[in-house]
């Protein structure tokens, strides 16, 4: 498997470039919700960026599998749904079905949001700034979150 190392620098550049993209598209989220673990960083600075409300939800399919529903406020018309990556769009899918399904107000614009995007996967965030085919490259991104693992993971290999 090849690793593409994702460094601090450019997270906080495209970050930078998932905040203007969304202010193009005039899109000014009421609440940020960040999925756990991949979306919590990338969240939080969005959040920040924005001056918006964060919420931390635990949304994870694949590794340590938990789900917790989310239900906007009833004063959250907008809101942008953050991860580190839309791999399959199975995560924002079924967000988007447990909001459609328990929200108060059916007409709350949520939208979805990740640095990478797996362009092998049907579903497509509204917001991203690569593109990736993952699986035929069989390429892991390695988060700078993910790097401070040193001799607990092998963080040499393919840099």
């Amino acid at each position: 498997m090849k690793k593409l190392w994702y460094s601090w620098e450019e997270i906080i550049r495209d970050m930078g470039v998932l905040c203007r993209d969304m202010v193009i598209d005039h899109f000014e989220p009421d609440v940020v919700v960040g999925l756990s673990r991949g979306g919590l960083t990338p969240g939080i600075m969005l959040s920040h960026w924005l001056k918006k409300p964060f919420k931390p939800i635990k949304a994870a399919l694949r590794d340590h599998p938990e789900w917790e529903d989310y239900l906007p406020k009833k004063s959250d018309k907008k809101v942008i749904i953050i991860d580190d990556v839309c791999d399959s769009g199975v995560t924002f899918t079924k967000m988007r079905e447990t909001l459609v399904e328990n929200s108060v107000d059916k007409n709350c614009d949520v939208r979805f949001a990740s640095l990478w995007w797996n362009t092998e996967q049907d579903f497509e965030p509204h917001y991203y700034v690569h593109e990736i085919a993952k699986d035929s490259t069989d390429t892991w991104i390695v988060f700078a979150w993910e790097q401070w693992w040193g001799p607990f993971h092998d963080n040499t290999e393919n840099r």
